[in-house]
């Protein structure tokens, strides 16, 4: 039985931008492979930070900023939140505000888990280019049909033209043809398992021959198949294994769906407004590839300083392969957003990145993820000094 009152509520945001004075939709950031790419400066690493000069150092106060997150949450009813700041590549702001669980007045805290819903794309497009550079799938590979990597496991034979036209790179682009017509299948019938799923868009899914940039959350569920397939593990095993240990990400997992699911220090997460769609009315294990991780913002800060092209942490993978949309850009932003969630991974610019969770959105998502953004990019844009220290190793 098809759910269709989740149509409207329920589809996952994202939302790029090149710099910070122009805000795209994803077409910008990923329609066009050949855009020219910033070219990375390589510094010296700074003097490393002794005890005496972490001691010695003038009390750097937040007091101003913090006031702003405290006020931002007052104001979008936001129980609890998390940010964190790196500065070359030194984590050098984490903070947690307000409560997991208003209920049992249970805080955040640095290690508290949350949904990050389409956050998740950045790490399942990282997996992909990781498999390219193994050698074990070329971007250019079809998907569907006797020689593409899934070969005719799905749907009933014989494919239509468009569907065997599908190549990986058209999935992580967003350019495999399918649309959301006449809903998200990835909020359908919680029970369905991917078979059935892949089954109903082969099948019964136009898909446009010809096709432009579409966003789509069952184009990076597909590429969470082609990864189990090529690597012949799950894909949370294979994510976790082969991108997150190597960043030293140890607690990222794919999270469960219902309040009884809830991992440790998970956060409980809470509807719009009271009577809204329950956040835990979803199938988010499911939701794996694009939308399913479960993390703390210092974890996506972690994340991000290995893939940001810059000299002081190590790339999880070398700088011609990061050079794609929308990893390539000066200025990136990825955002996520969910019944109970709302989430942002930003690439600030060559010295700044910034993550930032909370355990609710508002009925207007936009508003919400845009408000936080406002305040952390004028806190980085305007404060000349920062603590000489990196949290990533406490």
């Amino acid at each position: 039985m098809k759910n269709l009152v989740l149509v409207g509520c329920l589809i996952l945001l994202v939302s790029c931008s090149k710099t910070s004075e122009t805000k795209d939709t994803p077409t910008t950031q990923i329609e066009n492979p050949d855009t020219t790419t910033d070219t990375v400066t390589e510094e010296p690493e700074g003097e490393p930070v002794t005890e005496e000069e972490t001691e010695g150092e003038e009390s750097i106060s937040f007091e101003n900023f913090e006031a702003q997150i405290t006020s931002f949450m007052e104001t979008y009813q936001v129980p609890g939140l998390q940010v964190a700041i790196t500065k070359d590549e030194q984590l050098v702001y984490v903070k947690s505000f307000g409560y997991a669980d208003v209920e049992n007045q249970i805080p955040v805290t640095d290690n508290s888990l949350f949904r990050i819903a389409s956050i998740s794309k950045p790490i399942t497009f990282i997996s992909m280019l990781k498999l390219s550079e193994d050698g074990q799938v070329s971007l250019g590979s079809k998907v569907f049909g006797e020689d593409g990597v899934l070969g005719t496991e799905y749907g009933t034979l014989p494919y239509s033209p468009g569907i065997l036209d599908i190549s990986v790179n058209d999935l992580i682009e967003h350019r495999s043809g399918w649309t959301n017509d006449p809903y998200d299948i990835m909020f359908d019938d919680p029970s369905l398992s991917y078979q059935e799923l892949f089954s109903e868009m082969i099948d019964n899914r136009r898909i446009d021959e010809t096709p432009n940039y579409y966003y789509l959350n069952f184009g990076y569920c597909v590429l969470g198949r082609v990864i189990e397939k090529m690597s012949n593990e799950t894909y949370e095993a294979y994510v976790q294994e082969n991108i997150l240990a190597p960043m030293g990400i140890t607690e990222m997992k794919i999270g469960g769906n219902t309040l009884e699911e809830r991992f440790e220090n998970e956060v409980v997460y809470y509807p719009s407004t009271e009577g809204s769609f329950s956040p835990y009315d979803m199938n988010v294990t499911r939701m794996d590839a694009h939308g399913g991780w479960i993390a703390s913002a210092k974890d996506l800060a972690r994340f991000i300083v290995h893939i940001d092209r810059r000299s002081n942490v190590p790339d999880i993978l070398p700088t011609n392969r990061l050079n794609r949309p929308y990893f390539n850009y000066f200025n990136w932003v990825h955002t996520g957003s969910l019944p109970g969630t709302s989430s942002v991974l930003s690439r600030h610019n060559d010295t700044f990145n910034y993550s930032v969770i909370m355990n609710k959105r508002s009925s207007n998502y936009e508003a919400i993820l845009n408000s936080i953004q406002s305040i952390i990019n004028n806190e980085i844009d305007t404060r000349t000094k920062w603590p000489n220290v990196d949290l990533f190793n406490d």
